[in-house]
C-alpha cells in the first residue's frame, strides 16, 4: 500500500470542511473564490440556495426572512443578494445553523450585520466561541474560534419551535451523528426539510469524529429523518441536489452495508493499512465515492470510528 495512513490525514485535512477556519475571515485556498448562486423555488415562500459550501434554506414572507446556513464569508455578498431577490423587503430576521462548520457559519457575520439573530445549537455556540483543537485520522490542528459578530445568541437543548409566514418551523437537535450539534430544520405546513450535514445527497458522507460525530450516529439520525418525511417531502440536503425521501433511505442502507464490510475486516483482526488494501467498499465506490470523500478516506473514518467504539 503506497498511501499511508499519514498521507492520509493529510489529504483529509486539507480537502474536508473542517480545514476551513471560520468567522475570522481566514480561509484557505479553496475557500477564497466566491461561486455563482443558484436559487430553487420550494414553494410557500421557501428557497434552496446553492453556492460554494453547504446548502442555504430560506423562508421569507410578511413576517420576515428565516435563513438556514451562510456558507463562506466570502459568499456573503451573492448570498445576500439572491436571499433579497426573493424576499423583497421582508427584513432579514433569524439565521440559523445547523451546526459550526465553516462551510456553514464562514458568513455569519456578514448575515447578522444585515439584521439577522443567529440560532444554532448549544453546542454549536460553544464551539464557535473558543478555539477548536481537531484530530482526523491522526493528525492534529487548531480552529480559532469565531469573530464575536458571528456567535449565536440564541441556543437550544433538544428541540424548539418558530412560528413565521404562516409556517411552524420544528428545530430538532441530531446528536452525534455528524457532529454533536447538529440541527434538522423541518417546515411543518410546507413539508419541507433541511437536514443539514445528515445528509450529503448521493455521496459518502463526511462524519466528523473529532466533533462528536459517529458513524451509527447518522444513521440514527437519518432514520429520524426519514421517520419525519413522507414521499411528497422536498429536502434540502446539507450538499448534493434536492433530495427525496427515498434517497434518506439509500444514504441510511448504503451506511449501514458499507459499516458492516470495514466491520468484518476488523474482526478478523486487520489493521487498517491492511483494510485499505482489501478494499471492502469496492462495490460502493462508482456510485458514492466523490469529490474530498474519497474510498481511502471514507473507509479509515469508518474503521477509525468503530474500532474507536470497540
Amino acid at each position: 500500500m503506497s498511501r499511508t495512513l499519514t498521507s492520509l490525514a493529510a489529504l483529509a485535512l486539507a480537502t474536508t470542511p473542517v480545514a476551513f477556519a471560520h468567522g475570522n475571515g481566514t480561509h484557505t485556498a479553496q475557500a477564497a473564490q466566491p461561486a455563482e448562486v443558484t436559487t430553487s423555488d420550494l414553494g410557500s415562500g421557501i428557497y434552496m440556495l446553492t453556492g460554494r459550501g453547504g446548502n442555504l434554506g430560506v423562508l421569507t414572507g410578511p413576517d420576515g426572512t428565516f435563513v438556514i446556513d451562510s456558507q463562506y464569508a466570502e459568499m456573503a455578498p451573492g448570498l445576500l443578494n439572491a436571499i433579497s431577490e426573493v424576499a423583497g423587503d421582508a427584513d432579514l430576521r433569524f439565521l440559523l445553523n445547523t451546526h459550526w462548520h465553516g462551510d456553514h457559519v464562514g458568513g455569519n457575520a456578514p448575515m447578522a450585520g444585515s439584521g439577522a439573530t443567529i440560532v444554532a445549537h448549544d453546542e454549536v455556540r460553544a464551539r464557535l466561541t473558543t478555539d477548536q483543537e481537531l484530530s482526523l485520522l491522526g493528525r492534529d490542528r487548531s480552529t480559532p474560534a469565531a469573530e464575536e459578530e458571528a456567535w449565536p445568541v440564541i441556543s437550544y437543548a433538544t428541540e424548539m419551535s418558530l412560528y413565521l409566514n404562516g409556517q411552524t418551523i420544528r428545530v430538532h437537535h441530531l446528536p452525534d451523528a455528524h457532529t454533536d450539534g447538529d440541527s434538522a430544520v423541518y417546515f411543518e405546513e410546507a413539508n419541507v426539510l433541511h437536514t443539514g450535514d445528515v445528509m450529503f445527497n448521493g455521496s459518502f458522507p463526511f462524519v466528523d469524529i473529532s466533533s462528536g460525530g459517529s458513524f451509527q450516529g447518522y444513521v440514527d439520525a437519518l432514520q429520524t429523518l426519514y421517520d419525519l418525511t413522507d414521499e411528497e417531502t422536498r429536502i434540502i440536503p446539507g450538499h448534493g441536489p434536492e433530495a427525496t425521501r427515498e434517497d434518506i433511505k439509500a444514504l441510511r442502507d448504503m451506511l449501514v452495508d458499507t459499516m458492516a464490510a470495514v466491520q468484518t475486516e476488523i474482526d478478523a483482526g486487520k489493521s487498517l493499512e491492511e483494510t485499505l488494501e482489501a478494499r471492502p467498499l469496492e462495490p460502493w465506490v462508482e456510485d458514492w465515492a466523490s469529490g474530498f470523500m474519497t474510498e481511502e478516506i471514507f473507509t479509515s473514518l469508518v474503521y477509525t470510528d468503530l474500532t474507536s467504539e470497540s
